[in-house]
């Protein structure tokens, strides 16, 4: 193709002459074509740009023509003008959609996260620089005794703590109170009038873990209670019944043959 267009150049550049001869050259075979034209069409001189495009397009059309009748163009590139087949590229396979993974089950938050054991104090004092707090060396069954403060110093003086049986909330971390490092809580039952502690049966091992009928399983550590806020979740629903049985909706916490319960009785109080 491209000495088709470099062979029509002369010729078209005869346009404006009154004669051309122009010689289309290749590698394989020469052809000559003379062409007799005129300055304008129909013999007449070229007098507008219109004109000079009609006698372009005369002259290529003659050309074109010449070389059909015999004229031998060669095609000087080295390409092959064969069209190779096109190759097509691999699709890449697509990525498999990883599975997503199932979200865990919402851990349930009742009383079983809990761990409340039967304990026994050993000793008490008051607390030397907050005049609420008693110390306390509780027996829960473990090689030393709990360390634990309790604001009962309204309630109660100390010679009355030592020796009572008590339940003790023992998955709390270990926190100072006033400074006194304490490590549990004693659980009480509580009115507008009073505070009093929840016993456990008379029968019931020091260290036995308070059960509640229906709730069962293993309590929670003590890093997760403080950060999912079990107690938060737990303690609106204990209290004590009608007959001052400490009961988690409507269950009685139980150690031992029987039922832990509100010392005298309180009935119809918050557990905490």
């Amino acid at each position: 193709m491209k000495l088709v267009v470099a062979a029509l150049i002369p010729t078209i550049a005869s346009a404006f002459v009154s004669t051309a001869t122009t010689s289309v050259s290749s590698r394989s075979s020469v052809a000559t074509t003379k062409l007799a034209v005129a300055t304008g069409p129909n013999g007449k001189a070229a007098s507008s740009k219109e004109e000079d495009l009609a006698l372009t397009l005369q002259i290529i059309m003659q050309s074109l023509a010449s070389q059909d009748d015999g004229d031998t163009i060669v095609d000087d590139d080295d390409d092959d003008d064969s069209a190779a087949p096109v190759q097509e590229e691999p699709k890449a396979e697509k990525k498999k959609k990883k599975p997503q993974p199932q979200e865990a089950a919402p851990v349930q938050m009742d009383v079983s996260k809990l761990d409340i054991r039967v304990g026994v104090i050993l000793e008490a004092w008051e607390h030397e620089e907050a005049d609420k707090l008693f110390c306390e060396k509780i027996d829960i069954g473990e090689e030393q005794p709990r360390e634990i403060a309790s604001g009962l110093r309204a309630y109660y003086k100390a010679e009355d703590l030592v020796g009572k049986r008590v339940c003790v909330l023992a998955n709390l971390k270990t926190r100072k109170l006033v400074g006194f490092p304490s490590h549990g809580m004693v659980l009480c039952a509580s009115n507008d009038d009073s505070v009093v502690f929840v016993n456990p049966p008379d029968d019931a091992s020091i260290g036995e873990r308070v059960a509640c009928a229906g709730f069962d399983g293993e309590p929670a550590t003590e890093n997760a209670v403080g950060k999912k806020k079990v107690l938060e979740a737990v303690f609106p629903d204990l209290k004590t019944d009608s007959n001052g049985v400490a009961s988690y909706k409507g269950v009685p916490l139980t150690a031992g043959s029987g039922n832990c319960v509100a010392e005298g009785g309180m009935a119809d109080a918050q557990v905490s």
